[in-house]
């Protein structure tokens, strides 16, 4: 079995400290100054973590060949969450080697990830889509290739003290970084809940273990969180007073340049199957206790412990990442909408067809790899695109 280092984005973390907001500081809410912040921070950082290519998709069909254009890859991921296990299994268990990769995997802060693919630090990302749509509209040369899980991940919980959704109002809510997924599903999570978003502040905080850290300090009233982290926010007496998790929403995609797609064509899609077979194998009932391993391993747990066999569990039951990695449009339409609802000066011209490519997964199609790969359950899985 083949394993590839893994190094930590520390100079973006940093750089994103200073240039979005601390965990001590509410964000202010203008998202074109924020996201040129960001933009900023990583091309001060990401350049000298990694060499890659940035940037079209066009029209042209991929066709098979001598295999992949590149095959030493840079990978960044945005969460140590076990939905990140197809990525660490295909290079744990030399799947991206069968396809002719090397794949270096950088964890890098939710909305830097993406970002990195734009410097050249990253050659592709996978993670939360939010990110993305904003760069789109702010005219950065990014695209959304594929997704893995095309629900929400997000379920929304407040300490006990708050009695009823109205206490919200002039009370903090902690996110995992500006302008992510976190940010969008919190303010989703207010609308349906009846709270003014305009009323409540925004504190980014990290990963899902420091938000519920800073809602049973106190430091905030509500915040949104995955599992295996919400099991452990129900066990600290927090109460969730939201389920998301069956929203469609693109909760985890694959992003790159469009001059890297236009340049390596070959190279995506060896990288959307080997993907692809890895999410087979992580739900595969035979590959449970390798799995387990992998996750552990990756999110510094045991592989017993009560939140890798739950994490394990979300993520291997089908349904829970897709056969399927073309980039689905009714979770990307959720996206679209919330961000338009939010400013639709910004995002009002904003369309699926300037963040999706789908020539990429279209040739796992035509090739016959999906149906070779998946057999029946592919039919019977399919969802609505």
């Amino acid at each position: 079995m083949q394993s590839f280092p893994v190094t930590h984005y520390q100079g973006v973390k940093s750089e994103m400290t200073r240039n979005i907001s601390s965990a001590s500081r509410p964000y202010a809410r203008r998202p074109h100054l924020r996201w040129a912040a960001v933009a900023v921070g990583v091309a001060l950082v990401a350049t000298g973590c990694s060499s890659g290519s940035g940037s079209d998709g066009g029209s042209k069909k991929v066709t098979s060949g001598d295999g992949p254009e590149k095959s030493d890859l840079t990978v960044t991921y945005g969460t140590s969450s076990p939905s990140e296990a197809p990525l660490w299994l295909a290079a744990d268990e030399g799947i991206f080697a069968k396809h002719g990769l090397k794949v270096k995997m950088v964890q890098a802060t939710s909305n830097v990830g993406a970002l990195a693919v734009i410097s050249g630090g990253a050659d592709l990302y996978i993670g939360e889509a939010t990110t993305t749509f904003q760069a789109v509209a702010s005219n950065s040369p990014v695209q959304i290739v594929g997704n893995l899980r095309i629900l929400n991940n997000f379920k929304f919980f407040t300490p006990p003290s708050i009695k009823n959704v109205k206490d919200l109002a002039g009370k903090s809510l902690s996110i995992s970084a500006a302008g992510d997924s976190t940010e969008l599903s919190t303010r989703l999570a207010l609308d349906k809940l009846g709270v003014d978003a305009k009323k409540v502040t925004l504190l980014p905080t990290g990963t899902s273990s420091a938000r519920l850290a800073s809602l049973i300090t106190g430091k905030v009233a509500g915040t949104v969180l995955t599992e295996p982290t919400a099991t452990a926010a129900k066990k600290q007496g927090m109460k969730m007073v939201l389920d998301q998790t069956k929203e469609p929403l693109t909760g985890s995609a694959v992003t790159i340049s469009k001059s890297f797609g236009e340049q390596n064509p070959k190279t995506v899609v060896a990288f959307l199957e080997a993907i692809t077979e890895a999410v087979k194998y992580l739900q595969d009932p035979a590959n449970k206790q390798t799995s387990l391993n992998v996750i552990a391993k990756y999110t510094g747990s045991k592989a017993d412990a009560d939140d890798t066999i739950l994490g394990y569990t979300n993520y291997a039951t089908p349904g829970g990442l897709v056969m399927d990695p073309t980039p689905n449009v009714p979770a990307g339409t959720a996206i679209l909408e919330g961000l338009k609802d939010e400013d639709s000066a910004r995002f009002g011209s904003l369309t699926l067809d300037k963040v999706f490519n789908t020539k990429f997964t279209t040739e796992l199609k035509d090739s016959g790899f999906l149906k070779k790969t998946w057999g029946a359950k592919l039919d019977a899985a399919a969802p609505a695109s």
